[in-house]
Parts: C-alpha cells; sequence; structure tokens
C-alpha cells in the first residue's frame, strides 16, 4: 500500500454495456404499439332480439348454473329475487326498459369488444382476446387490481373476493362460456337454453347477415329498429337488437377505450420498467465500480 487513494474511473464501453443491459432488463416486458383490433366474419358472437324476449329469465338462471354462480342473497326469504345488476356472481340479467315502443325485456352480459379496454389495461394478461373473438378470463393470472373494472364502457368486470383472510379479489365476468366452446360441447349457456330464440349464436358474420334482415322487417313493421354492436368498440362480439337509441337502454352509442388505458400498457408500464431499468443500471455499476476498486487496493 503506498497511502494514495487509487482512483478508479469507469470506461466509456463499460458503461455503455451496463446502459444496454438495463435498458434491456427494463424494456423486455414492454408491449409494441398495436393497431386497434377488429372483429372478424368467422369469430363467435351472440345476437339478442329483444322483440322476441318474454323475460322468462332462462338466460340468466343458465348462466348461474353453468358457471355456478351464488344467489345475490344468502336469505332464504331474497333467494329468489332478481339481482338489480351485474356483478361479480350475476354475468347475465335481463332488465325491464322503457323506450318509444314502451315496455319491454332487454338482455345484458359483457359485450366481449374487439377493441376491448380491459384488455388494453390488464397488466398480466388474465384478460386477453381469444382466438375465437370474445375476450376470455384467466382468473390464476389476476392480480385482483381492478383496472378492468374501471374502464369498460359497459361497467361489465367487478372484483369478486377470492380469500376473506387477506382480502385478496380477482376479476369476474361473463366469458361467454370459454370451457364449453374451447370442448366443443355447444355455446354460450343463455343461447342454448333461451325457448323463444332471443339469445342465438354462431359465427359473427352470419349473426350480422340475420340482424340485418331482421332489422328490415322490424323497419317495415313501423319500429325504429336498428343494430348495436357492428361497428362500436372495433365491433362487440355480442349483438343487440335495439328499438331506440342507445342511451336508453343505458348504453354508450360511441363506447371509447380512453386514452390513458391505451397509454397504460404501451407508454406508462413501459417508461415505468425504464426507470427500473436505470435504478438497475445505477446499483450494478456501483457494485461493479466498489468491487474494482477493491481488487486494485488490494493489488498495491
Amino acid at each position: 500500500m503506498n497511502g494514495k487513494k487509487s482512483e478508479i474511473k469507469m470506461s466509456r464501453r463499460e458503461f455503455l454495456g451496463l446502459s444496454a443491459l438495463g435498458l434491456g432488463i427494463s424494456l423486455a416486458g414492454a408491449r409494441p404499439a398495436t393497431a386497434v383490433r377488429a372483429a372478424s366474419p368467422d369469430e363467435v358472437a351472440i345476437l339478442y332480439d329483444p322483440v322476441k324476449c318474454v323475460g322468462c329469465k332462462a338466460c340468466q338462471m343458465a348462466c348461474k348454473r353453468w358457471n355456478r354462480l351464488p344467489n345475490e342473497s344468502t336469505d332464504p326469504l331474497r333467494i329468489y329475487e332478481s339481482p338489480w345488476g351485474l356483478s361479480a356472481i350475476t354475468w347475465n340479467i335481463i332488465k325491464l326498459r322503457r323506450t318509444e315502443v314502451g315496455w319491454h325485456f332487454f338482455n345484458y352480459q359483457c359485450m366481449h369488444c374487439a377493441d376491448a379496454a380491459c384488455v388494453e389495461v390488464c397488466p398480466t394478461g388474465a384478460l386477453s382476446h381469444d382466438p375465437l373473438g370474445f375476450v376470455s378470463l384467466d382468473r390464476d393470472k389476476c392480480n385482483g387490481c381492478g383496472y378492468c373494472t374501471q374502464f369498460c364502457p359497459y361497467g361489465v368486470p367487478h372484483l369478486q373476493v377470492a380469500n376473506l383472510l387477506t382480502g385478496e379479489a380477482k376479476s369476474a365476468k361473463c366469458t361467454l362460456c370459454q370451457d364449453r366452446l374451447w370442448a366443443g360441447i355447444g355455446g354460450p349457456s343463455c343461447a342454448e337454453v333461451c325457448p323463444v330464440g332471443a339469445l342465438t349464436w354462431g359465427k359473427r358474420g352470419e349473426l350480422l347477415e340475420k340482424a340485418r334482415a331482421r332489422v328490415t322487417e322490424l323497419q317495415s313493421r313501423g319500429m325504429n329498429a336498428r343494430i348495436y354492436g357492428e361497428n362500436e368498440a372495433g365491433g362487440l362480439h355480442r349483438l343487440s337488437i335495439l328499438l331506440d337509441e342507445p342511451e336508453q337502454y343505458g348504453l354508450p352509442s360511441v363506447p371509447k377505450t380512453p386514452a390513458f388505458a391505451r397509454a397504460w400498457q404501451r407508454v406508462i408500464q413501459p417508461l415505468g420498467n425504464v426507470a427500473f431499468g436505470a435504478a438497475l443500471v445505477g446499483i450494478l455499476g456501483a457494485f461493479l465500480f466498489v468491487r474494482r476498486k477493491i481488487r486494485m487496493e488490494e493489488v498495491r
């Protein structure tokens, strides 16, 4: 030891190498910007015709039965009361609506948007677009962040407490009976049991043709009929025939994915990763610098 302090400087090449390493790590999980998804004619969809609906709620009960969803109330005197709206344990519901043609029933469930805000903001991939077109849900991947519940323009996803002790929650919503479709044993249970054909399922292109013909027929009878879901949110996989403006049904006329939702996966999260990468570079650089300095001191 010569008693002099040793000054070790990191070379430009070492600094650039470490920076590249940290940046590569930080961007590894970044999602590249992609074009807005559009629905395909060959994808699976549901068509709802409220003129045919008699409000029997067979669809509502079939959904609960197939998905093993409990009643809204555990009170034996109230278990047969109809739910007020969609929730973590009610994914399909019939409600009475008043439109310009008077009172009639209307069915609500997940719209399975092609351009789905819930998919855009999901940080774990729990919500994703199935190759068949619908928005699938993998609850094992869900971390309970609740972003999907905040950004869906239809208010469909809800958080369901999965662990009472820890308060852990999971997202819950209609999956278009994805297990039935994957197993090839049939389509959505709600459409399978509808006794009057108000709910039907099949290829989206074929259902659109059927809906257009039905709208023409209803218009010839003096009804202000229209298709909802043909183009909204990139095209919905739950198509509906409306007899009034969408707002009369509690539906947005122009459903939008908020700019923040798109920015979340494509800008905000990657920036957070970059910040983490920069911190990692600093820590790693400091460690290597000190380690090298100690070695140089030992040599002297």
